[in-house]
């Protein structure tokens, strides 16, 4: 072993780092009085674990920090390290080459043993430094004076120095250390066997005591596997339950499915026989109306036929009185202008809304036209559903006509604003029907026919609403225009009765009774229309009711499955609720499930087993540890 270096670092006098190396061999410190030679020696001891401040030279411990000068000041921190050069194993018990051995101090009297940068005790160090014959107390480092103090002490203190330079003082101190351990360890056997003594008295006790706690033990192991393997035999019984019951749940499910699948293809079915109703409805009404147009033309041909037929036999009879009865002729044309007046007052065929609104003062489309005779079907034919409309001064008279028509109740109103039924009518051409089809712009005909070439619409006006109103007032402005006459010059006589007139009179006679033949002719195929409507109408109905019926009883169906389905998933709910209260059961159990598949049988252990662990009454569960402690 060589010490090969010491370090110091704020020890007494050196506040900065030192390092003094020492080669092999003998080593020699020189240097004037005061320059420190002693402060190493001193570094030696005391990072050798030396506690006595005289042999430091010192009065107290941190005397051995750095204590300042005029231009330093103290140091807050001190420490020593030795390093050895382990080449030759002094220290067997660090497998090093090189041994670090620090001591380090602070302010306040916090120090730090350190070997190769670990932290050790005092009493560690000590005895690893004992190895090499450092440390406290030892004479590896002799002061001055300490040699004559050593020739002239007894014989005793010099054996005492004798063995340590031997190496065997370490040995006596161990042997001293070793006497103090068995002294204390017969002092702590003493105690054992009282403490013995008293045990064995609370042993027999506590042996009952513990044997009681493992019965216990052992039935609630036995207990908890019995209600692990009921918990399991629950568990497979709800589980066969609980497939059985989504069998049951699959099936519901596809009987609703296959109800609702059914059920939309009646809907389907449905649809159609409500739409072969109404359209069966629609042809059925559209021939009744035709057939009313073709009664109410009929009965108004046989009328104007009969009084085509009144005057031919008037103009017969009676030409000559003509000049005479200017007073009759002027009462006649007074009552059949009342007559016509009062039917244009009624306005029958017009919309409610527009007929109600006119008797209340609106202005009516149709009353704003001047209509040359002959013109009138055209007229109608050109107007359309306009022909019936109100007309307003601006949008807001406009509006207030339809909130009354609404508020009434009267239906569909068509109000035109700021417009002028002539105008409506201006852009239709009226052309012959054999030109009809090829007139490039808008056009109709004298009889009612209509063609738009730019929207592709072809119409037929008929014996509309509008078109007798038109034709009722050409009359009513003729007969007014009659009176007028008959007022103003009662003695011109009218024109003397001319034979071509009376010809004349008797073809239109029998062009109206023709007329009215051909209406009765297509009366009879529009019945049958009417009646073959109702037939289909009747069968379209029958076949809806059907189908409701169908319809009914699958809702009744799909219903009843889906209450099925719903009361499963109840009991499916309760089956999982009932699995996972097993599966709990099972875990709080916490042991291995016993044998056996009988639950009969399993209750009747578990009762058996529930009633000897009440038997045991209260027991201690720590009896048995305690048993074994003391033991």
């Amino acid at each position: 072993m060589h010490l090969s270096a010491i370090k110091l670092r704020g020890f007494k006098s050196f506040p900065d780092p030192v390092e003094v190396r020492l080669e092999r061999g003998v080593a020699v410190v020189v240097g004037p009085n005061g320059s420190g030679k002693s402060n190493v020696s001193d570094a030696l001891l005391w990072a050798s674990g030396s506690l006595s401040p005289s042999e430091l030279r010192a009065e107290k411990p941190d005397d051995v920090l750095f204590a300042g000068s005029a231009g330093r000041p103290a140091a807050e921190w001190c420490e020593v390290e030795l390093l050895f050069d382990n080449a030759d194993g002094q220290f067997p018990e660090l497998e090093f080459s090189e041994i670090s051995v620090k001591r380090r101090l602070h302010q306040g009297g916090e120090g730090q043993y350190l070997v190769n940068r670990a932290a050790v005790r005092r009493t560690d160090l000590v005895e690893l430094l004992a190895d090499v014959g450092l440390g406290g107390g030892h004479s590896s480092v002799i002061g001055q004076g300490r040699v004559e103090e050593i020739l002239s002490s007894k014989p005793e203190h010099r054996r005492a120095l004798l063995e340590e330079a031997a190496g065997l003082g370490k040995f006596k101190a161990r042997r001293h250390r070793a006497e103090l351990k068995l002294a204390r360890v017969q002092v702590q056997a003493e105690r054992a066997r009282d403490l013995e003594a008293e045990v064995r008295k609370r042993l027999r006790p506590l042996a009952l005591q513990a044997s009681a706690a493992e019965r216990a033990d052992k039935l609630k192991d036995e207990i908890a596997a019995v209600e692990a393997r009921l918990a399991e035999l629950e568990l497979e019984e709800l589980g066969q339950a609980a497939a059985e019951i989504d069998e049951r749940r699959t099936a519901a499910s596809m009987a609703r499915k296959a109800a609702n699948a059914k059920l939309e293809e009646l809907l389907v079915e449905r649809n159609q026989a409500e739409e072969d109703l109404a359209d069966a409805a629609g042809r059925r009404e559209e021939a009744t109306a035709a057939l009313y147009r073709l009664r109410s033309a009929a009965d108004r041909l046989e009328l104007r036929r009969e009084a085509a037929v009144e005057l031919v036999e008037r103009l017969r009879a009676e030409p000559l009185r003509l000049p005479t009865v200017d007073d009759e002729q002027l009462r006649t044309t007074r009552e059949r202008l009342s007559a016509v007046e009062r039917a244009l007052a009624e306005r029958e065929g017009l919309p409610p809304a527009a007929r109600a609104l006119a008797e209340q003062g609106a202005r009516l489309a149709l009353s704003e036209l001047d209509v040359e005779p002959g013109r009138e079907r055209a007229v109608a034919a050109a107007l359309g559903p306009r022909g019936s409309a109100l007309l307003a001064d601006d949008v807001q008279a406009g509006l207030r006509l339809l909130e009354q028509a609404h508020a009434a109740g009267l239906g569909n109103l068509t109000v035109l604003v700021e417009a002028r039924p002539a105008e409506l009518v201006e852009h239709y051409a009226v052309v012959p029907k054999a030109e009809l089809l090829s007139s490039p712009v808008p056009a109709v005909t004298p009889d009612g026919f209509g063609y738009d070439p730019e929207r592709g619409e072809l119409w037929f006006a008929g014996e509309t609403a509008e078109a007798v109103w038109l034709e009722l007032e050409a009359r009513r402005r003729a007969l007014a225009l009659e009176v007028e006459r008959l007022r103003s010059n009662p003695a011109a006589p009218p024109p003397a009765a001319d034979p071509r007139l009376v010809a004349a009179g008797g073809r239109l006679v029998r062009a109206l009774a023709g007329a009215a033949e051909a209406g009765r002719r297509f009366e009879a195929p529009l019945r049958a229309r009417v009646d073959a409507g109702g037939s289909r109408t009747g069968d379209a109905a029958g076949a809806l009711r059907e189908l409701a019926a169908r319809e009914a009883e699958l809702r009744r169906g799909a219903a009843e499955a889906g209450e099925r389905t719903a009361a499963i998933d109840v009991e499916l709910a309760r089956l999982e609720a009932e699995q996972s209260a097993a599966r709990r059961r099972l875990e709080d159990a916490g042991a291995e499930p016993a044998e056996g598949d009988d639950r009969e049988a399993l209750a009747e252990r578990l009762v058996r087993l529930e009633r000897r662990r009440e038997t045991l009454g209260a027991v201690n569960p720590l009896a048995k540890q305690e048993y074994e402690e003391e033991k």
